[in-house]
């Protein structure tokens, strides 16, 4: 291989500075050199406790330059005087091509030895005292580290060969490695991709749904109101009625707002003094009252005395459990609190209400009774507080076991004239069927059930009233039952769709019967039934002055959706001589206010 003649010329320079390097050590011994070697095999070894001097290495024309090499390395012979490596400085040599550089050539190595050995050139590479060197390395990384081998570190005088010159520095994208910015594009790509396959999937049903909703709803005008959402589809209603000695005939109504920020309890009240109807809660604001909860109600006079002011017990269910609310509390006129009943019992999630005050003027004999499901189906419990002319009986409650359905409609009626025998007629839901279950208040003993095959829903609405057609016969045709069981009930319910009423009339002699044409003409199209109340429970025997309340919406050519109440009147019966109103029709009476005012 021919020696281009740049390179020979450095090596004719050497040989010349070499030949004058080892005359000159020959006039001048130099002092015995820190590397030490134990033969001419062994590599030169650096032993910092003895003077410093340069290391001493031989130099090859085929090694790399100024690369220390072992004794036995073929090339120059040993000699006497060497060229010191501390000694040496590596210029660059400015008649080199600059392709020849990036490989080495073009180095020019020159001897200082001779110009002051008393304050020799000392580098970093023969110092001990020095930091190590790292490799360079390109803006993006503290420490350059090649893929195929770990950091490297120059090791002074140990060290074999030079570092070698790095390369140019990785192509970047948008300042940052080809590699590491593919791998984030590809990230963000999928990230995009899946957004995009999410977003489509998510609009499509998004979509369908609305499309689905659009085609399920009437759509609303953009000028529409928003109403708050009704608490259930059918709302419990609770009535009262009474004669004052002084005020005349005096009405009430209790029911639930209809909307879900309002959960109080109402009393739309009505007096024959003023002819006016008065609406206002008779429960304080932040009472936790069950939403959609079933009312019932009752009157009577404490410790059957007519001497004592009359009580209205209104009971409600909050979360968990049965409030009784009453007035006069305590003896305080116009003032509402809770009584002894409440919280003692926990109905069902799914139970109705239904309270009876029961009375005898003759023996002195009253129960309050409570009728309401703990288990669910096939199960009633009673709870009942009841007194005599001697003692009085704290609440005791009684299960009873017998065939009926999971929220089923509670009501009930007297089933004798002068109410001298504690015994009821309850109503029920069982099977889907309207069944009626007679009931001792007293023993608490139940009679066999009878199934009136009229359809009734679980939750519907549900009221009795009571008619006496005992005048409409004489001694001689009135049945034989009837002088025990002498009271017609009227039983009005809803449909399950709650879009009609139904009028199923009873009595112990025609059985049940279907009356619901005496309330044709009241029934409206559209209309949808959602509480149905009558008076008949608390007046017992009397036959005057009954009233039925019907809630209700109805479609309209107006926003508003709020409920609305009628007051039906049920035709009097009973009286001697006159037997118009035995099976004659209802009629509506008015409107009855459901808001505060």
């Amino acid at each position: 291989m021919t020696t281009p003649s740049y390179q020979q010329d450095q090596l004719t320079a050497l040989a010349r500075g070499h030949a004058q390097d080892q005359q000159h050590d020959q006039q001048h011994p130099s002092p015995a050199s820190p590397y030490s070697s134990t033969n001419e095999q062994d590599v030169l070894v650096y032993n910092p406790y003895q003077q410093h001097t340069s290391p001493v290495s031989h130099f090859h024309p085929n090694q790399h330059y100024a690369s220390p090499v072992s004794h036995s390395s073929p090339g120059l012979q040993d000699h006497s005087g060497v060229l010191p490596y501390s000694n040496l400085e590596v210029v660059q040599n400015h008649n080199a091509k600059p392709a020849d550089l990036g490989q080495g050539y073009g180095i020019e190595v020159y001897n200082y030895h001779h110009k002051d050995k008393q304050h020799p050139v000392l580098y970093a590479e023969n110092d001990p005292t020095s930091p190590p060197l790292a490799l360079p390395s390109p803006g993006d990384e503290k420490i350059f580290h090649p893929e195929s081998q770990s950091p490297e570190v120059v090791s002074f005088a140990h060290q074999t060969h030079l570092p070698p010159i790095p390369g140019s520095p990785s192509p970047t994208l948008c300042g940052i490695r080809r590699k590491p910015f593919w791998i984030i594009m590809s990230v963000v790509a999928f990230i995009v991709l899946a957004a995009a396959i999410g977003g489509g999937v998510g609009g499509y049903f998004a979509s369908r749904n609305s499309r689905d909703s659009r085609s399920e709803q009437p759509a609303v005008a953009p000028n529409a109101t928003v109403v708050p959402p009704r608490i259930v589809s059918n709302m419990s209603l609770a009535a009262l009625r009474w004669e004052d000695p002084l005020k005349g005939s005096q009405y009430r109504v209790y029911f639930q707002p209809t909307h879900l920020n309002d959960t109080q309890i109402l009393e739309s009240a009505w007096s024959a003094d003023t002819e006016t109807w008065v609406v206002q809660p008779i429960t304080d604001p932040n009472t936790p009252i069950k939403p959609g909860t079933p009312i019932t109600a009752s009157t009577g006079f404490p410790h059957t005395n007519t001497s004592n002011p009359r009580v209205r017990s209104v009971y409600y269910a909050t979360r968990g459990t049965v409030i009784e609310r009453q007035t006069p509390y305590k003896e305080n006129a116009d003032i509402w609190g809770n009584d002894n009943g409440s919280g003692q019992y926990a109905p069902s999630n799914a139970s109705s209400l239904f309270s009876f005050w029961y009375q005898d003027f003759h023996s002195k004999l009253m129960i309050l009774a409570l009728f309401f499901q703990e288990f669910g189906a096939n199960s009633l419990t009673v709870a009942s507080y009841k007194e005599n002319i001697t003692n009085g009986h704290p609440w005791q409650s009684t299960r009873l076991s017998l065939s009926i359905q999971d929220g089923s409609p509670l009501a009930a009626a007297p089933a004798t004239v002068g109410g001298d025998q504690p015994e009821v007629k309850l109503y029920a839901a069982d099977k889907g069927s309207l069944t009626q279950l007679p009931f001792n208040l007293e023993t608490n003993i139940l009679g066999n059930p009878m199934n009136a095959e009229f359809p009734l829903a679980p939750n519907s609405p549900l009221c009795v009233s009571i008619e006496n057609n005992t005048n409409y016969y004489t001694a001689a045709t009135l049945p034989q039952c009837a002088t025990t069981w002498s009271i017609t009930h009227l039983v009005l319910f809803a449909a399950e769709d709650r879009r009609g009423l139904t009028l199923v009339s009873w009595n112990c002699s025609s059985g049940f019967v279907d009356a619901t044409a005496r309330i044709a003409g009241l029934m409206k199209q559209g209309r949808t039934y959602l509480g149905v109340a009558s008076t008949s429970p608390s007046n017992m025997t009397n036959f005057v002055d009954q009233r039925v309340y019907v809630l209700f919406e109805e479609p309209g050519t107006t926003n508003d959706t709020t409920p609305k109440m009628e007051e039906w009147v049920v035709p009097d019966s009973g009286k001697v001589g006159d037997t118009k109103g035995q099976n004659g029709n209802w009629r509506v009476n008015g409107e009855v206010p459901i808001k505060v005012l």
